[in-house]
């Protein structure tokens, strides 16, 4: 196998824009590592190289267990290089191609995570620049990573192409990015939007065919309501994702932390209401009590031997239930993860159905609601309606319905 420095290279992982990685043996710790390395088309620019090792040390400094995590940054025969831990899992990108089926409050999960990761870069003066679906990994175990931080800056010069090629991926962009103005956090507020909007309903927030028209409508026109795409997510947590694509900065989350926050009440409802609400409980949840943790390491206890033992759907029912009570248990919402990957249709969990009596309440409501019923009679409808199935699809539909009936008027 071929050597560079004190790495055997083991074979080739992947390429872009900025250099090629590769699986490598690095013979002075003894570990598989991902090997990335300066291509040889920007190497001869020293301007590119100075920023490039700038970035990369930079880099080098973050660590947080949402970034993938730099070993050694160096230079070896002529080529820079940053050796990274290797991951093994899907890129979001991979896991939307495969039409991976990932529960809503495992997405949510997922990027509330990727807000932490951005969030600790920013507060370390990192900008990525360049946040996309394939550079936001789930691992095996279910953790975000968020790679390629800095590249993006170092490959753009601060404009969107180079030589005539077009760096970064323009899908994402923000309005100032697309346009080349000084950039700042907030365009990576935008443009985890973007991929936020692409995960939770399968489209881009901008599908122009041309990179010009995609540019125009990043630029001028908002994007379809997550909610006519799919009318099954919670309204809140689709108003999180449009407020991350506003276009002027300022009316954007002003920081990741923020945006994480939110992300992270709706995560909590979901689980403790087995999917039926992203609201959160009158007085935000009980907290867990001592006989409350216990239960949970009993459950996680029980998940993981159901695990060992191949019992898939047992499994996923221990760990579901372990995450009610306590949606914030990384171990088990981890292990969760790992089973539904191994069995996803044996172990996938169904959300607990409905009281009846409240199923039949709401269906009373609705009725009342529909158009053409008395005005005050509806409205009144509508209002309970928003207390006791807020997140029920049928309710988003009514709304949508009524609009439109509005507006007929």
């Amino acid at each position: 196998m071929a050597r560079f420095g004190r790495y055997e290279i083991l074979g080739k992982l992947g390429e872009g824009a900025m250099g090629v990685v590769y699986r490598a043996l690095d013979h002075g710790l003894g570990r598989i590592v991902a090997l990335k390395m300066l291509s040889a088309e920007l190497g001869g620019d020293d301007e590119l190289q100075t920023r490039f090792a700038r970035e990369a040390e930079a880099i080098g400094h973050l660590s947080h267990p949402n970034i993938v995590t730099v070993y050694d940054l160096g230079e070896a025969d002529g080529h820079l290089y940053m050796a990274m831990e290797l991951l093994e899992g899907d890129d979001l990108r991979a896991l939307q191609e495969r039409q991976v089926e990932v529960p809503l409050a495992d997405r949510v999960r997922i990027l509330a995570q990727i807000c932490d990761g951005l969030g600790y870069a920013h507060s370390r003066g990192v900008v990525h620049r360049d946040v996309k679906p394939a550079n936001l990994v789930v691992t095996a175990a279910g953790r975000v990573k968020v790679l390629d931080f800095g590249l993006a800056k170092v490959a753009t010069r601060e404009t969107i192409t180079r030589a005539g090629m077009i760096l970064g991926t323009p899908d994402y962009m923000s309005p100032e990015q697309a346009t080349g103005k000084p950039l700042d956090h907030r365009t990576d507020i935008f443009s985890a939007g973007a991929v936020f909007y692409e995960f939770l309903c399968r489209e881009k927030p901008f599908r122009g065919k041309t990179l010009h028209s995609v540019l125009y409508q990043i630029l001028s026109e908002e994007p379809d309501p997550l909610l006519t795409l799919n009318p099954e997510l919670p309204s809140r947590l689709c108003a999180v994702v449009h407020r991350m694509l506003r276009k002027d900065r300022a009316e954007r989350y002003s920081s990741f932390e923020d945006a994480g926050r939110d992300l992270r009440l709706i995560h909590d409802a979901l689980r403790r209401s087995r999917s039926r609400s992203a609201l959160p409980p009158d007085g935000g949840g009980p907290l867990l009590t001592e006989d409350g943790r216990a239960r949970v390491r009993e459950l996680l206890a029980r998940g993981r031997a159901h695990v060992e033992a191949g019992r898939f759907p047992e499994a996923a029912e221990e760990l579901g239930e372990a995450l009610v009570l306590d949606p914030g248990c990384d171990e088990a919402a981890e292990l969760l993860w790992r089973t539904l990957r191994r069995a996803p249709a044996a172990g996938r969990v169904e959300p607990t159905p409905r009281d009846p009596e409240a199923d039949a309440r709401i269906a009373l409501l609705l009725e009342r609601a529909a158009p053409g019923a008395p005005e005050a009679e509806a409205r009144r409808a509508l209002a309970e309606l928003a207390l006791v199935a807020p997140d029920d699809p049928r309710f988003a539909a009514l709304i949508r319905e009524r609009s439109g009936k509005d507006r007929e008027r």
